[in-house]
């Protein structure tokens, strides 16, 4: 039995050697390899977060419809027609349209003069101008006359409108400055605009050609 034991025992300590000899170079290689791809992992995710914390974040995308929108703006201009050619008629805040002219508003006459906007005894109105040293009303000529419905557009131009008959057409009138001399201040004559179409609240216009 002694006999028959021991080859067998010597036998499995050699290959308990060999298998320890072979577990010890794989993990050597292991570690060697682990070595080796650990600090490109590093640098990898070091670069990847640098590059998400400098990306700004992005919004989710939205599927929009082939269909074009329309607008107010665009429905608007279809039912007023272009502004073509017609000069910026609008007021400012646009109340000038809606309430007519105001006591003491501001009115450009020509390049470089500056009148104001005076209400007349006779419920009427008239632009003051500083001429010659003294205050002048600047006369007025045309179809129309200041008791129309005028105002005062953002451009300091003054103009007037007088209905048409149909809801939202308008005649209308720029008062155009001509003549003058030195002693006398010029004449503000009414300049047929023709027909221009006002929405309701007198925000927006056009020339009534949709």
């Amino acid at each position: 039995m002694a006999t028959s034991h021991g080859p067998r025992t010597s036998l499995e300590a050699g290959d308990a050697r060999k298998h320890g000899r072979r577990s010890a170079v794989i993990f050597g290689v292991v570690l060697a390899c682990a070595a080796i791809v650990v600090p490109f992992g590093l640098h990898g995710l070091d670069r990847d977060g640098a590059s998400a914390s400098a990306a700004p974040p992005t919004a989710p995308s939205v599927t929009t419809s082939a269909r074009p929108q329309v607008d107010g703006s665009s429905d608007t201009r279809a039912a007023l027609g272009s502004q073509g050619d017609l000069p910026p008629l609008l007021a400012s805040d646009g109340t000038g349209l809606r309430h007519g002219l105001q006591d003491g508003a501001r009115v450009r006459v020509g390049d470089i003069t500056e009148g104001v906007v005076r209400r007349t005894p006779g419920a009427g109105w008239q632009v003051l101008v500083r001429w010659n040293g003294r205050l002048q009303a600047l006369p007025t000529r045309g179809r129309v006359s200041l008791r129309d419905a005028s105002w005062v557009a953002a451009s300091g131009l003054l103009y007037t409108r007088v209905p048409t008959g149909k809801p939202g057409r308008f005649h209308v009138y720029a008062w155009d400055p001509q003549g003058g001399s030195a002693y006398t201040p010029p004449t503000l004559f009414a300049d047929d605009l023709g027909r221009v179409c006002f929405n309701d609240d007198f925000t927006a216009f056009g020339n009534c050609r949709a």
